[in-house]
């Protein structure tokens, strides 16, 4: 029997599908790290892991550290019996799930969930220790809980009456000394305070933020509301980071997960990346959030090129009825050249295309994806989720088929949640002519 002060769990996912696009739940990580600086003792159990020895199937792997996650089939919720596609749990068979569990001892647990409509696998884990360690305190953080407290309050208070709990909103250096004043620490501090991706049993990748929030307001977007004020870190500080894990673990993918990444380029990520460089270090980079087309021009692109960012997605949204005006059609094509001049191929590049707003427009985004067939950057369809406290979230109540208000479930950007009457012949005709124009681009 294992003995830790906290026990950390990554939640399975419940959902139509999952892939491993350098995902990993941040914030938990982070709060581990932070909790083994200060000399606590710390379990972390994720159930996404594809590296799990015991799973029936290895799941396959993709370059840089991406790949897909082990599934299994199961019933599909009824609100989406008009959705055809099948609906899976990725991630570890609960059998594996009770086996680690069972050898532990600890003094309370943390959970998270990162997007909204994935709470059912938050759930399922409260319901799990509610009724096998009811007298455990259990941390609930993540998104899904700062935008949706009612939803999980309700759940817990009608099932659960009895269950030590709460939701944390602070952020996680003052919710690690509120810990302590409840918790003793087991061990002496012996760990850097960065997210604890060596607790993972393999590390692909290492996921990077050099910042928190956004400076700009785009009406589908929460990170507003998840941050309200815009802060970037002293590039130092990320320069270190990226250094340790680059030296100590060999990591040489490393995503970043910012908002709003080539805000302040010259005071900011320039710096970064030119401490990189003398280092002499060989790296990958990766954006998986969209960067800001009108930050790049011909001189940074061959910075980018130069420091080794090698997946870079654009924020294009659409061509026709654009819903904010912080990037112009020109500026948009004028990136995508000087990226292209830089020495990127389409191989590195690719677009966002928003799909699935209220009253789409089928055939403005099939011309929205001819466009970015003619400026040959690979397009992708970023199906829309409403989120809660957005302007397009209020928009969407109006348009939706389900009760996106009362259920996080009906948020699924799978199911077209804004749209009254998807058609799917036509989603699947769009779906599969992106993919065409990806697949012919990178040849």
């Amino acid at each position: 029997m294992q003995e830790v002060d906290f026990l950390l769990i990554n939640p399975w996912i419940y959902d139509f599908s999952a892939h491993d696009f350098w995902l990993r739940p941040y914030g938990l990580l982070k709060l581990a790290g932070r909790l083994r600086a200060k000399g606590y003792k710390v379990y972390y159990l994720d159930l996404l892991d594809p590296f799990h020895p015991e799973l029936p199937k290895v799941p396959k792997r993709n370059l840089y550290g991406t790949g897909h996650f082990y599934k299994e089939t199961i019933p599909k919720p009824d609100f989406f019996r008009d959705v055809p596609r099948r609906f899976f749990r990725y991630g570890l068979p609960y059998s594996t799930f009770l086996k680690e569990v069972g050898n532990l001892q600890f003094k309370a647990v943390m959970l998270t969930c990162t997007m909204t409509y994935w709470y059912p696998g938050l759930f399922a884990l409260i319901d799990f220790f509610a009724q096998k360690f009811p007298e455990k305190p259990l941390y609930i953080g993540g998104i899904y809980a700062k935008l949706c407290p009612d939803h999980l309050k309700n759940f817990i208070h009608l099932n659960y009456p009895w269950l030590n709990w709460e939701i944390v909103t602070e952020d996680v250096d003052s919710f690690v000394e509120k810990l302590r004043a409840h918790f003793e620490p087991s061990e002496n501090p012996h760990f850097p305070p960065y997210p604890a991706f060596d607790l993972h049993r393999k590390i692909p990748y290492v996921v990077i933020m050099t910042s928190q929030g956004c400076p700009f307001s785009c009406p589908y977007c929460a990170s507003r509301k998840l941050y309200p004020r815009f802060e970037q870190f002293p590039p130092e500080e990320i320069i270190e980071e990226i250094t340790f894990w680059h030296v100590k673990y060999g990591v040489t993918d490393f995503a970043f997960y910012d908002d709003a990444l080539l805000v302040n380029f010259e005071r900011h990520l320039g710096i970064i990346l030119e401490g990189l460089l003398a280092k002499g270090y060989k790296l990958r980079f990766h954006t998986p959030n969209a960067l800001h087309a009108r930050l790049i021009n011909e001189e940074r692109a061959k910075f980018l090129k130069r420091a080794g960012f090698t997946t870079i997605r654009l924020g294009l949204e659409r061509v026709e009825r654009r819903i904010d005006q912080k990037l112009t059609l020109e500026e948009f094509e004028e990136a995508v050249s000087a990226l292209y001049s830089a020495g990127f191929s389409a191989e590195n590049l690719g677009a966002y295309v928003l799909f699935g707003l209220p009253e789409e427009d089928f055939e403005g985004i099939k011309r929205t994806l001819y466009y970015s067939d003619r400026l040959k950057i690979p397009p992708y369809l970023a199906e829309f989720s409403p989120i809660p406290g957005t302007p397009l979230f209020d928009l969407a109540k109006e348009t939706s088929r389900y009760p996106i208000e009362e259920e996080p479930l009906c948020h699924n950007k799978s199911v077209f949640p804004a749209l009254k009457n998807p058609d799917w012949e036509k989603i699947h005709e769009l779906k599969n002519l992106a993919r065409v124009i990806r697949k012919n681009l990178k040849g």
